[in-house]
């Protein structure tokens, strides 16, 4: 699952380059001479774009700080509709309120991704931006959402935060929008710690971003750093190389850790799925992460007490429902009771939703589970009905 399972030798020795090969440069700018000219942020920003198959990768502080300098650079400012789905963690929706726009908030399906029927309802006259978020490893439908996006000449950030290296129609998720935004964070697919990415293929917006993310910052290539021409104004969301040097050995992983959790995760399903009281979310496309495993039972009195037997069995659940809190707009009142479009009724807004997610039981497929750990999970589930 998380990239930290395979943290080793080789994320030591880029971090020791810094001091052997770059005089202990950890800053992404300036200091040529001193650092040997490698610029590690640089080179893993290139890495990215290339695996991705992308002609603009920035690397950020978070995936939240990515989506803020993101929309902003699409046109995004205060008073502006953006949609996004029910079923996300919070910093997509506190990106879009960071902005002064206002979140606007679809259903998910059976997919637990964001409804395009749903979203279609949505739109209205103030709309600016569609985010749609495959979550914990699944494309959302991105056919059916892009054709909603043409039709209304809507754009499109896929914040795939929680999905770097899922694919839908041999695509990576987060490169069917204009932009994509990937986390880095400790328990993400490949992690830098802390961390965030943004790709396109728009150069105006590429530009944009990595000048606002470094207070404004052209970095042209004519002048001094002191002497730096700029534009417009920004903030410090650099990453640094410390990061890079982190995310450049967890990049070589990648490729690894999806065939192993593709693995690990059919074995499971396999075991468990004649089990005819087990429904399995939908699955979009043609190649999610396999990071999880998501199945629905009859109703939330059951999933919790699976939950309940899962944990005794020391068996890990991720998500769902044990931080539901974290993921679902319809308990986030300390966001909503401040959005006058939802400050009634964003309890029961998304009921929909709600029945799908609280009877969901999500199980993390993890890269180093051995054959008895695999066997252990899909016996335990299925002696649960017995």
């Amino acid at each position: 699952m998380p990239g930290w399972e395979l943290i080793n030798n080789r994320e030591k020795r880029e971090l020791n380059s810094i001091f052997e090969k770059s005089n202990g440069v950890m800053f992404a700018h300036a200091f040529e001479k001193r650092r040997n000219n490698i610029f590690r942020v640089r080179k893993f920003e290139k890495a990215v774009a290339k695996f991705l198959g992308v002609r603009y990768c920035l690397a950020t502080t978070s995936g939240t700080m990515a989506q803020f300098i993101a929309m902003k650079a699409m046109g995004v400012k205060q008073g502006d509709e953006v949609i996004t789905q029910s079923f996300t963690f919070v910093a997509t929706v506190e990106a879009i309120l960071l902005l002064g726009a206002k979140p606007v908030i679809s259903n998910v399906d059976d997919s637990l991704n964001m409804s395009p029927k749903d979203l279609e309802k949505l739109i209205s006259k103030k709309t600016k931006l569609i985010i749609p978020v495959p979550m914990l490893g699944n494309p959302c439908d991105m056919k059916k959402i892009t054709e909603i996006s043409k039709k209304y000449k809507i754009p499109i950030l896929e914040d795939a935060c929680e999905s770097l290296g899922a694919k839908y129609k041999k695509k990576f998720v987060g490169t069917h929008g204009k932009v994509g935004v990937y986390s880095l964070d400790f328990a993400k697919t490949i992690t830098t710690g802390e961390g965030g990415l943004i790709v396109t293929n728009d150069k105006n917006i590429y530009k944009h971003c990595m000048e606002f993310h470094d207070h404004g910052h052209e970095n042209n290539k004519t002048r001094p750093r002191g002497k730096d021409t700029r534009t417009i104004w920004g903030l410090n969301l650099r990453m640094t190389e410390l990061q890079a040097a982190v995310g450049l050995a967890q990049l070589r992983k990648l490729n690894f850790i999806r065939k192993k959790n593709k693995i690990n995760k059919n074995f499971i399903k396999n075991k468990i799925k004649f089990n005819k009281q087990i429904e399995f979310r939908r699955i979009n496309g043609d190649g999610d992460l396999s990071d999880t495993l998501i199945f629905f039972l009859k109703n939330k009195k059951i999933a919790s007490k699976m939950e309940n037997y899962l944990i005794k069995n020391k068996i890990g659940i991720k998500n769902l429902p044990n931080a539901i809190d974290w993921h679902f707009a319809g308990n986030w009142s300390h966001i909503f009771r401040h959005v006058s479009l939802y400050k009634k009724n964003f309890r029961t807004k998304w009921n929909k939703s709600r029945n799908y997610l609280e009877r969901a039981i999500a199980i993390p497929i993890f890269v180093k589970y051995s054959y008895k750990d695999l066997n252990h999970i899909s016996n335990k589930i299925n002696s649960f009905f017995k």
